[in-house]
């Protein structure tokens, strides 16, 4: 278990910013302020953690900041006061090696000079911010530290979008050349994605929406409403992918489920086909197989041979007068 200050206190990591935005992390042995004496910083914080809870719960900020950021609600939201912003946002859960597909919950909080945010797992947007920060990139300020966290989720969505339209095409290449065997399994897995994906988008698009372009009663940081409306924009243009391929999803079902029945009815009109063609056989090997007298051909040597052609020919006539009426074609 790690023994600095930090670890001790439920730092993920602790990064100060000086007023031209070049980040450093602040030591591990050191307890970081969330107001600094100049340029800003990001405090990302374990929410498992039971001091880092005990440390936001003393943290002088609105009472609704504290519990949105300490609750366990994974519902998308956003709200502000005249000089806070504070909200949940919807992230890939990283694993080990890479990201999953799960979801879970970043928590944040944004200042003129911080950034506070805090999960109950290890999220991969929040990741590839510090990886950013580590190669030396430089955040002018915290609005714009928050707009690029978001920046990674919207990517994460984007290459999500970017997969299920590759799978949309394949899935239509193949059953337009009727080829699709595991049609029904790949379209439901396709429109689950996309309602994952809609969901998440539709949430991010309610609340910068109402935060960028709905006027409020209450006064609101300016910097932030402005990344708001920057992000609103990204959002949108996947939205409208993400409901088109639920369209185009829906679309391929529907002609699933027309070339199965297709293949089902040609398959019923084969067995109905071949049933009215051995009926007349049927009913002739059952006349001769009852025990009594007079049936024809009982003495003759030949009567098994008769009986066949008898079947045979009674066949070839039925398949003749089918083909007169016109129910099996030409």
């Amino acid at each position: 278990m790690p023994s600095d200050l930090q670890s001790q206190a439920g730092f993920v990591w602790a990064y100060r910013f000086d007023t031209a935005g070049r980040p450093s992390l602040i030591p591990r042995d050191v307890m970081p302020e969330l107001h600094p004496p100049e340029g800003f910083v990001w405090l990302h914080v374990d929410l498992v953690h039971t001091r880092a809870q005990s440390w936001i719960g003393e943290l002088d900020l609105p009472e609704a900041a504290r519990e949105t950021l300490l609750s366990r609600e994974m519902h998308q939201r956003l709200d502000h006061s005249a000089s806070l912003a504070w909200g949940v946002s919807h992230d890939l859960i990283r694993e080990i090696a890479d990201k999953s597909e799960d979801v879970g919950a970043l928590r944040w909080i944004i200042g003129d000079d911080f950034v506070l945010t805090g999960r109950r797992d290890a999220l991969h947007a929040t990741r590839m911010t510090a990886e950013a920060l580590n190669r030396g990139e430089t955040v002018s300020s915290p609005s714009a530290l928050l707009e690029q966290i978001i920046e990674y989720i919207i990517d994460d969505i984007t290459n999500a979008v970017i997969r299920l339209l590759d799978e949309t095409d394949s899935v239509e290449d193949d059953i337009l050349v009727d080829r699709l065997h595991d049609g029904p399994q790949r379209v439901g897995v396709m429109r689950r994605t996309a309602v994952r994906l809609h969901r998440q988008l539709a949430g991010l698009h309610v609340l910068f929406r109402r935060f960028g372009e709905t006027q409020s009663g209450r006064s609101m940081p300016d910097a932030v409403k402005g990344a708001a409306q920057r992000l609103l924009h990204r959002i949108d243009a996947l939205h409208h992918d993400v409901q088109s391929v639920q369209e185009r999803a829906r679309l391929l079902q529907d002609e699933i489920t027309a070339l199965s029945a297709t293949r089902t009815n040609r398959q019923l009109y084969v067995l109905a086909l071949l049933t009215a063609l051995f009926l007349p056989a049927t009913f002739i090997t059952g006349l001769f197989g009852i025990n009594v007298k007079g049936l024809p051909w009982v003495e003759s040597d030949f009567g098994a041979i008769f009986v066949a052609l008898t079947c045979i020919g009674a066949a070839l006539l039925t398949l003749i007068l089918l083909r007169k009426q016109g129910v099996i074609g030409d």
